[in-house]
């Protein structure tokens, strides 16, 4: 009975717009694993790169980064099932490394399964606000606005948060 509630239930679906953005390495500390991001506005900072990063070594100074960055979620306007309330939160994450012989690359996806709230609701805007349990308030399009009528603020709902992180060097040019 369950999977057929499931299956009838509404969705509403949130994408944000791919953001896409080139970083210039302005210099890389390989002993303390710190490089330094120049971004396309002039603003600079220093990050750590964790050991997870295993080719920093092929990072230099006057080398591109390229970053990709997607979010998206997709709400399921249901009731969660019992073992959904017990276990409110459910986090899947993997990653993929670039081939050894091409620049460093690497990408990142992870889900997370969430059982929230509805904070409030915009018929003419087509959109709900829901509670995200780690981040805040996150704001959905709702592609179809019949499912207005059976929501309503205070509700709870299983929403799935997906997001997605390309990196990839474009090294620059050699001396």
């Amino acid at each position: 009975m369950e999977g057929t509630q499931t299956a009838e239930a509404p969705v509403a679906r949130g994408k944000a717009a791919a953001i896409h953005v080139a970083l210039s390495v302005e210099a890389v500390d390989h002993e303390k694993r710190l490089i330094t991001l120049k971004g396309p506005q002039g603003n600079v900072g220093v990050y750590e790169v964790g050991d997870q990063v295993k080719r920093l070594s092929e990072i230099k100074a006057g080398d591109k980064i390229n970053a990709q960055y997607e979010v998206a979620a997709t709400a399921e306007l249901r009731e969660p099932t019992a073992e959904e309330k017990t276990a409110p939160m459910v986090e899947v994450a993997s990653g993929a490394r670039g081939a050894a012989d091409e620049p460093p690359a690497a990408a990142i996806a992870r889900a997370v399964r969430a059982v929230t709230t509805i904070e409030a609701l915009d018929r003419p805007g087509q959109t709900l606000t829901v509670k995200d349990p780690v981040e805040g308030l996150v704001t959905l399009h709702v592609e179809d606005p019949s499912v207005f009528d059976k929501l309503q603020v205070g509700q709870t709902i299983v929403v799935t948060f997906a997001e997605t992180l390309a990196l990839a060097v474009e090294p620059g040019a050699k001396k």
